[in-house]
């Protein structure tokens, strides 16, 4: 298990850009062949390279674990193509049926759980429910809907805003069965998705980050 600093299209914002599973990591075009690489070689997966609804916002658009990958309904069907050519057979993409797109902000999931925004529509949090047969939280956190923007997770571990109640955390820890606890990123920025991509095999985060934060990272999701 690694760690390793970059960034994207020289910001430290991984998260808003690129979004990674235990299979892949999708990451917007004209990004460095050296950080493709540290991508690939920390995480242990496939690089795809697409924009999401025209967007190079990759991370903020889309969310997935390692069966469904969420896509918004105006992603192009050249993009779609490209997803479904390369994700592994095992993943389905599924266009959710919602007015918002930025559905990385308001998902927050891994293979164990999920957490989902009050502010999705009712029949797209069941759309989110049957697609992933897992167990689904609808709810809020900090009083926010942006779930997904103040808290991130892999199967090991789950990072979260620093001003969460210890009630907030445990139950977030509770339903990814995870361990969980709060984490700031690239020098203080109390969003921890918007500087991570990671899964059980590593993590790489925003070339801003301290080393107390990129022990943090450490710590809760690679440390068994």
């Amino acid at each position: 298990m690694d760690i390793a600093k970059t960034n994207i299209l020289g910001n430290s914002g991984l998260g808003v850009f690129a979004l990674s599973t235990e299979s892949f990591s999708i990451v917007p075009f004209s990004v460095k062949e050296s950080t493709l690489k540290i991508i690939a070689d920390t995480l242990n997966v496939k690089v795809i390279q697409t924009t999401i609804a025209n967007s190079v916002l990759v991370g903020t658009m889309a969310v997935g674990n390692s069966n469904v990958l969420f896509v918004p309904e105006n992603i192009k069907e050249k993009e779609y193509n490209v997803l479904d050519e390369n994700v592994s057979d095992q993943v389905k993409i599924v266009e959710l049926s919602s007015k918002y797109t930025a559905l990385g902000n308001l998902i927050v999931l891994n293979d164990k759980g999920a957490i989902v925004s009050e502010m999705l529509e009712k029949p797209a949090q069941k759309q989110i429910q049957d697609e992933l047969n897992l167990e689904i939280t609808v709810g809020n956190l900090l009083g926010s809907p942006l779930v997904g923007s103040l808290a991130m997770s892999t199967n090991r571990g789950a990072l979260v805003h620093p001003l969460l109640s210890e009630e907030e955390i445990k139950e977030i820890a509770t339903i990814l069965r995870v361990k969980a606890d709060v984490c700031t990123i690239n020098r203080g920025i109390p969003y921890p998705r918007v500087g991570i991509l990671a899964n059980t095999r590593g993590a790489v985060i925003g070339s801003d980050s301290t080393g107390p934060e990129s022990m943090r990272v450490f710590e809760v999701l690679l440390t068994p």
